[in-house]
């Protein structure tokens, strides 16, 4: 298959659209070698100079780079941000994720998020669409610039503007608007000549900035495609623009926005908050995400659920193999840092044990795990502080599909392909014990080919998304997914149950999501159904947990608890978090199972382990955490209103 890619401008198109360093365009000197003019004289450099738009203009949950250098502030720099939240923990005293939950994060060492390169990408699509006009009508090399052609590519660069909008709100609230290419104009106000900068430096409301997100996609859908050929795969279309309208209309309805009360009051509330509870803002959700669906089932896309798979693995596939012919559940994607090779920072920083650097590996906290998840049938799950290995292994069979293609526990293969099975990677042997009680020493492993060092022994491993790597330390053919089906049937079944707990199409978008999950429907005579229908409280507590599993890693939780206001419940973004631990209980020495052990055998040396919960982290949350604090330097230019609390 021809995938799209992000053209890398032969042109100096890489200084004018991408270099803050770079002058802008309308300052070049007469001998400049090229001006605005030259790049938009062509429909081939206008369309590079879209794909440079295409390029800055992205969310990546993913640590970029290779062999610890090339990272960026994709995913958390050198974690992903699941650790950020009770989803996971970034084991190791490092990290940018336990800046989060330890509280020492602020205005100075915020290093999730880059707005540099965030408005660098705004920016971009400004540029383009301030100069797409001078593109002349001709048809030379690639592209044919038609009428169509170019009201579709101006639809994109509106869009992937807005994008970039919205992933900056939901981390600070209000913003500054980036409608066009920022200028100084010089005006003459009371006689004297004064420099004044726009559009304007300063943060406009949260109710603005959301109102230009949605208009800016309003604009753009009845412009872009249904579809691509396989050449343009992963450009923009209706269903992607509609998709991020009807998440930024879910946010704007949620309890952190729709409000007459922010989380803390500071004399710029209209910054954090709506200023007003409105409940159609909900009706507006339902709207919006009702029509992704719609218009997913009319074009070709649904949950991937097939036979040969299995649940288990549909729902893996689904969230990471883009280019697989049998996933049409993804919308949207990041395409910028896709098939990376081996000694992927993505791979060594989020492997698992002995295939990673040792100290950064993500693992899943029990609290989340025990809250969240269930077996097979529904039900929710019982796991005692302390118990036998062969009980720990019995009840971890028996969890939900989704949760073996998320997490990695003792005794389970890590996955179906050839990632870590030549050591060990699909059995216990690569899960450090202590040696002849709970109170003993980890046991060292030597380490031998692409085994890097004995790890960090935490229990369960997180491996959505790299689960996927097709050798060992082999190359990632990893997309982050801006945009997955899945999460519009949950978006739709939220925003409902806050208008109408007793619609019935809450339990049909919900059942969906069992569906390919392996789960029994929400119908009557099932005891999940019967304890939560009717009650708007009961169905929205099932409703966030559900997200917490369908959405597990892909940036959602994160930013979920907070827009929900229920960050600061113990258990969610502080109190204490638990891991899990397996010790020799006195009755033999454990060894590493092998091939040729007979089942017996493996159950009798089970039989010598036993597992311990015990707590790792008390994380601490302030409500100020609501939204990120600006960085301090770019407060003390005078522009930007620091957020509360900071």
């Amino acid at each position: 298959m021809k995938r799209f890619s992000y053209l890398k401008a032969a042109l100096a198109t890489s200084c004018l659209f991408v270099s803050p360093a770079c002058k802008d365009i309308l300052e070049q000197p007469d001998d400049a070698v090229i001006t605005a003019d030259q790049v938009f004289s062509t429909p081939d450099n206008a369309m590079q100079s879209l794909y440079n738009v295409y390029a800055t203009c992205q969310i990546n949950g993913f640590i970029t780079g290779d062999g610890s250098n090339g990272r960026s502030d994709a995913g958390t720099n050198d974690g992903l941000l699941l650790a950020a939240s009770d989803e996971g923990d970034q084991v190791g005293t490092g990290g940018v994720a336990n800046s989060f939950n330890d509280g020492t994060w602020g205005p100075s060492n915020q290093n999730e998020y880059s707005i540099q390169r965030v408005t660098q990408g705004m920016r971009n699509a400004c540029v383009f669409l301030e100069n797409v006009d001078k593109v002349p009508f001709i048809s030379t090399g690639q592209y044919n610039w038609t009428p169509q052609l170019k009201a579709q590519t101006i639809a994109e660069a509106k869009v992937l503007r807005a994008l970039m909008h919205f992933d900056m709100m939901s981390r600070f609230g209000g913003i500054p608007i980036i409608s066009e290419v920022p200028k100084v104009v010089i005006k003459n106000v009371g006689g004297i000549n004064k420099a004044e900068v726009t559009p304007s430096a300063n943060r406009q409301s949260l109710k603005r900035t959301i109102a230009f997100i949605v208009r800016s996609c309003d604009e753009a859908i009845a412009d872009l495609p249904n579809s691509y050929p396989s050449s343009d795969l992963g450009r923009l279309t209706k269903g992607a623009a509609m998709a991020l309208k009807a998440r930024t209309l879910l946010y704007a309805a949620s309890p952190l926005y729709n409000t007459a009360t922010p989380y803390l009051s500071f004399g710029a509330d209209s910054l954090i908050c709506m200023q007003s509870f409105d409940p159609q803002r909900w009706q507006d959700a339902v709207v919006a995400n009702k029509a992704v669906l719609d218009w997913a089932a009319s074009n070709g896309y649904a949950l991937l659920d097939d036979a040969t798979l299995g649940k288990s693995e549909s729902y893996n596939y689904a969230t990471g193999a883009v280019f697989d012919p049998k996933n049409k559940e993804i919308l949207f994607f990041d395409h910028t840092h896709g098939q990376q090779a081996g000694g992927a920072n993505i791979v060594r920083w989020a492997c698992p044990i002995y295939f990673s650097w040792g100290n950064s590996v993500m693992a899943l906290p029990m609290n989340f795990i025990q809250k969240t998840y269930r077996d097979r049938n529904g039900n929710d799950i019982t796991l005692p502080t302390t118990g036998s290995f062969p009980a720990f292994k019995n009840l971890m069979r028996r969890m939900e599909p989704r949760f073996h293609a998320t997490a990695w526990w003792p005794g389970s293969q890590y996955t179906n392909t050839g990632l870590m099975n030549t050591v060990g990677g699909n059995d216990t042997s690569k899960f450090l014990i202590k040696v002849g009680s709970a109170s003993g020493t980890f046991q060292q492993v030597p380490t031998t080919g692409q085994l890097l060092g004995n790890g960090v022994p935490n229990g369960i491993h997180q491996k959505k998304f790299i689960n996927l790597v097709n050798a060992l330390n082999g190359r990632f053919d990893g997309y982050w997914p801006i945009f997955r089906l899945a999460e519009f049937y949950l978006n739709h079944a939220e925003a409902l149950n806050e208008v109408n707990p007793a619609d019935p199409a809450i339990f049909t978008s919900l059942n969906a999501i069992r569906t390919r999950a392996g789960l029994p429907l929400l119908a009557p005579g099932n005891a999940t159904y019967a304890s939560i229908a009717g009650s708007k409280d009961r169905i929205r507590a099932y409703i966030q947990r559900e997200r917490a599993v369908e959405l597990y890693g892909e940036e959602h939780r994160f930013f979920d608890v907070r827009r929900w206001k229920i960050a600061a419940n113990d258990g969610v973004m502080k109190g204490d978090f638990f891991r899990i631990f397996l010790h020799e209980n006195g009755t033999g020495s454990y060894v590493y199972p092998t091939p040729a052990m007979t089942p017996a055998q493996r159950l009798a040396n089970d039989q010598k382990l036993s597992y311990r919960i015990e707590k790792f982290e008390t994380r601490v949350w302030d409500d100020k955490m609501y939204f990120y604090p600006f960085p301090q330097a770019e407060v003390n230019k005078g522009f930007l209103v620091q957020n509360p609390g900071w």
